[in-house]
């Protein structure tokens, strides 16, 4: 339509340059008009559209957000309330007639059921502390301390609850004292403290459209909840923001602020965002519901692209309109519309007959139109055959690419030869429209091929001997040429034992594939027809496709039989390897300490004084003895994690003991080469429960590689607690390991390959063997190291040990 609307353009354009005096034609007049007209009209209407569309943009988000709001402050009311509740039953007359010891419990097992408790204390009508039970310190049973005049009893006693203001405690974890009075003959006071960073579990599931979120502050503006908790605790202050100016107004009374109205302010990213909030009173909280303005004015920018379109396609269809109206070419296109409405319907000896003065540009149109008409008619006689044909061709091309993609499958997705086998023979005797298949493999010390899977029939032969095929015989022809070999009829071939059954099994035609891969026969594809007739060459290169898929899938099942067997014989090398270590190391270990115990007798004077010269040789032989049975110790324990029989003996412990034997046992060779060495315990830390032993051994081993690869400043170790696991680092600020080298320090037998490194000695066992006996224990070792500025390997294990067995 717009190519005819340019040639009408051109012609007209072409008659006006033909007639100068000519006034500007009424087609272009009215077009012009009409279009300036539907214009106004549609820039009247999306502008009076935009406005209503934004007022319910405006009033849906400020009901959406007013309501979030409330109900975010409902829950959060609610959340505070259920903790007053939890505490109220001790505030009972029965509570207080129980021993401390009772109430003790009680108060331990109110902290468990209400995780945001962190601390109970209660006090007796005088204010005096009788019981205070802590997740953060240690229990405490009747101090007596005096907080008569605390304003968490005395105002408590006054109203008897009482909400303290938000305090943030390590200036960064929100906490709230609630304090509860209690009645009967024991008057007094139970205070809660109150970790509010478990209100997080509430506003994080409110949400408002896709990035909505709801957040709480105190009275002061500053942030108490929030679904970004490190925006929590890094103590942050909103009370600048706009929208938490007027919730502080509203709840300090004054008229300028309404509770629920959306406010438009900034988060924290200081994006805009359209907020409402609700206040709780009893708290003297406020609870806020953002959403980012761009989000909640999207139903406005989408109306807008909707209007503006309308606009683009109201202009073109009046444009379009217009110019049709105007050139008075309405009833010759309707005309040429049935014309061409009957060609599609199939009446291809339609012509079209133009009606008289419709124009020159009319009557070559119906011209045009009538040979085109023609020639569809005279191509569209051979066109059905065409398209049939060459469906069935497609059709059969989607049954063989299905068939083969599903053979695929079965071959890539099992190692079971037999269902591999079963599901190719099924696929191609569908495929090739056979009744009946069957699957030889090739067994080359028989020198025979065996039935290997088979449908549509019994009368296929369990194994047929090799010698028995001749260039008479299908299978023997096609064995010969490594080919395709198919008979149309069994019927005119002489007679033999396997085309006598095949016929008395009532099939005729035959087509043999040989099972190819690489150089080697691996065994045939048969299939079968009852009809007898030759079959399609695309069904023959489908077969040869389905035979090579057989042969892969027969030499995969032979690969994986090898590399299963070869992996047996190196688990029983490995095995066979590790108990050699372990004998080994422990033969070694009986003379060497009997040559150290008769040095260590010559060098006490036990037979009889030494001259300095062989008391310094003996000395050698002592520092090297005890070098040699420290390496012949690294194997043996290696030896025996990989041979299993390394068990952890499990004892409880403290960590300063630990940190303190293996500093005390480094603290000399730090000495000697002038370092440092740093200890930072954190105090407080839980009693662990591990082979203290092997843990000595581990620090000692990471104590010990930190200061002898550290040749100026120092050595630092620091241990502290972490969500249920101890962590201890050792830093030095030695050469650093580069980050291609630090996979291979916890490798057995391995270290850096530098220089300085292999000046050091060792057998590169301790790292590996400290590694295993951290992962022993549930924990493990790591490291991270810059060239030339030090290195940090971190020890994280569980507070109580779980072991875990290693593979040998």
């Amino acid at each position: 339509m717009m190519d005819a609307l340019a040639a009408n353009v051109t012609l007209d354009r072409e008659a006006r340059s033909t007639a100068p005096g000519e006034p500007r034609s009424l087609a272009w007049r009215y077009m012009l008009w009409l279009i300036a007209l539907v214009g106004l009209l549609l820039t009247l209407t999306s502008g009076l559209n935009a406005w209503l569309s934004y007022r319910q943009a405006s009033e849906a988000a400020a009901r959406l957000q007013d309501d979030k709001a409330d109900s975010a402050a409902l829950r959060i009311a609610e959340f505070i309330a259920e903790i007053e509740r939890q505490i109220g039953w001790t505030t009972h007359v029965q509570w207080d007639l129980g021993s401390v010891d009772q109430r003790r419990l009680d108060y331990i097992r109110l902290l468990r059921q209400v995780p945001a408790i962190s601390e109970l204390v209660q006090l007796d009508r005088d204010g005096k502390e009788q019981l205070k039970v802590s997740r953060l310190s240690v229990d405490v049973i009747g101090s007596g301390q005096d907080l008569s005049a605390d304003p968490r009893f005395t105002e408590a006693l006054a109203s008897r609850v009482r909400f303290s203001p938000v305090y943030f405690r390590k200036e960064s974890e929100p906490f709230l004292s609630l304090s509860v009075a209690r009645g009967g003959r024991q008057p007094g006071v139970t205070i809660a403290e109150v970790n509010l960073k478990l209100i997080w579990d509430v506003v994080n599931t409110i949400r408002i459209g896709e990035t909505g979120y709801a957040y709480a502050v105190d009275g002061k503006g500053r942030l108490i909840a929030h679904p970004d908790i490190s925006q929590v605790l890094r103590n942050s202050d909103l009370s600048a923001t706009p929208q938490v100016r007027a919730a502080l107004a509203k709840m300090e009374g004054r008229h300028d602020s309404t509770e629920g109205a959306v406010v438009s302010g900034h988060d924290l990213q200081n994006r805009a965002v359209f907020a409402a909030y609700a206040t709780i009173p009893k708290l003297k909280w406020a609870v806020f519901v953002e959403q980012p303005a761009r989000e909640a004015l999207q139903p406005l920018y989408a109306a807008l692209l909707r209007n503006l379109g309308l606009l683009a396609v109201g202009l073109v269809v009046a444009a379009l309109a217009a110019y049709a109206l105007a050139r008075r070419m309405v009833v010759p296109i309707q005309e040429l519309s049935a014309s061409a409405a009957k060609l599609g319907a199939g009446d291809l000896a339609h012509r079209v007959e133009p009606r008289q003065g419709s124009g020159a540009e009319i009557a070559a149109l119906a011209k045009n139109f009538n040979a085109m008409g023609t020639q569809l008619q005279e191509s569209y006689a051979g066109l059905e055959a065409k398209v049939a044909a060459r469906t069935q061709e497609l059709a059969q091309s989607i049954s063989e690419l299905r068939a083969l993609a599903e053979v695929g499958r079965a071959v890539s997705s099992t190692l079971d030869l037999r269902l591999v086998l079963d599901t190719i023979v099924a696929h191609a005797v569908g495929l090739a429209g056979a009744e009946a298949g069957a699957i030889y493999r090739y067994r080359r010390s028989s020198e025979a091929f065996w039935l290997a899977g088979m449908t549509g029939g019994d009368h296929f032969p369990d194994e047929i001997a090799q010698d028995t095929f001749g260039g008479r015989t299908a299978i023997g022809r096609a064995l010969a040429s490594r080919e395709p070999i198919q008979i149309p009829d069994m019927a005119t071939l002489p007679p033999y034992p396997v085309r006598d059954r095949t016929l008395a099994a009532g099939f005729r035609a035959v087509l043999v594939t040989p099972l190819v891969f690489g150089e080697r026969v691996h065994g045939m594809l048969v299939l079968q027809r009852r009809a007898a007739g030759p079959f399609e060459p695309t069904i023959v290169e489908a077969m040869e496709a389905f035979a090579t898929q057989s042969a892969i899938a027969i030499q995969n099942a032979r690969l994986f039989r090898e590399i299963e067997e070869k992996g047996r014989q190196l688990e029983i090398a490995s095995q066979h390897k590790s108990q050699f270590l372990a004998n080994m190391s422990h033969e070694l270990r009986t003379p060497l300490n009997a040559i150290l115990g008769y040095a260590e007798l010559m060098a006490d004077g036990i037979y009889g004084d030494l001259p300095d010269r062989p008391r310094e040789v003996l000395a050698r032989i002592q520092a090297n003895g005890k070098h040699l049975l420290g390496l012949i110790n690294d194997v043996l324990d290696l030896s025996k994690i990989e041979a299993g029989q390394f068990e952890l003996r499990l004892e409880r412990y403290a960590v300063r003991t630990i940190v303190d034997a293996a500093v005390a046992s480094a603290e000399p060779l730090a000495k000697a080469k002038g370092l440092s060495l740093t200890v930072d315990v954190a105090d407080g830390l839980p009693t662990g429960l591990g082979d203290t032993q092997r843990l000595a051994q581990v620090l000692l081993n990471l104590v010990g590689n930190s200061i002898k690869f550290t040749e100026r400043g120092g050595v630092t170790l620091t241990c502290s607690f972490d969500e249920g696991h101890f962590r201890v680092a050792v830093a030095d600020t030695g050469s650093g390991i580069a980050a291609e080298d630090q996979a291979a320090v916890f490798e057995e037998f391995k270290q850096v390959d530098n220089s300085s490194t292999r000046n050091k000695g060792g057998t590169g066992l301790g790292l590996a063997i400290s590694r295993r006996i951290a992962r022993l224990h549930g924990g493990d070792i790591t490291l991270s190291s810059e060239l030339g500025v030090g290195s940090v390997f971190t020890l994280v294990i569980p507070v109580e040990a779980e072991p875990l067995e290693e593979a040998a």
